[in-house]
């Protein structure tokens, strides 16, 4: 989907859902104690992604058919929201893997800044407004930590 000028809703509604997602995950989940501390510390993280995620499913609902072929664009969305954070899941003894938010981040400020220009495939506009909503829940849990 390419479009005429930058698209400012698509640009701020994913970090505002994932900033939705961390307030949940952080304020609103009871806190829960494990045997490690290191679990303990990462579950607020955990269930914000897990509302993330359910929040990301009732949201791709919501995609224009104008924007291209649904089912890429709803993969594209699953594939940013949930692939993209398996490395801070499953990469726990890794410190590159601690670091994670960085290049989610980053990748997607990059992205925002070139998306609405190129004649992108609804998979990658779905994988850009994942990112969009991981980046704001990154952020969110800065906040709310």
């Amino acid at each position: 989907m390419k479009w005429e000028s930058p698209p400012l809703g698509l640009f701020a509604a994913p970090p505002l859902v994932g900033l939705a997602a961390a307030a949940i995950g952080f304020l609103l989940v009871p806190e829960k104690s494990f045997s490690s501390k290191y679990a303990t510390d990462l579950y607020p993280l955990y269930m914000s992604w897990f509302c993330l995620l359910g929040l990301t499913g009732l949201m791709m609902f919501a995609v224009p058919q104008e924007w291209g072929d649904v089912k890429q664009m709803r993969f594209g969305l699953f594939a940013g929201t949930g692939v993209v954070f398996m490395p801070q899941i499953f990469g726990v003894a890794l410190t590159f893997c601690n670091f994670w938010f960085f290049p989610v981040i980053a990748i997607w400020l990059f992205l925002s800044t070139y998306q609405w220009k190129l004649n992108a495939p609804p998979f990658r506009t779905g994988l850009w407004l994942g990112l969009g909503g991981l980046a704001g829940m990154y952020l969110g849990a800065f906040a709310f930590v």
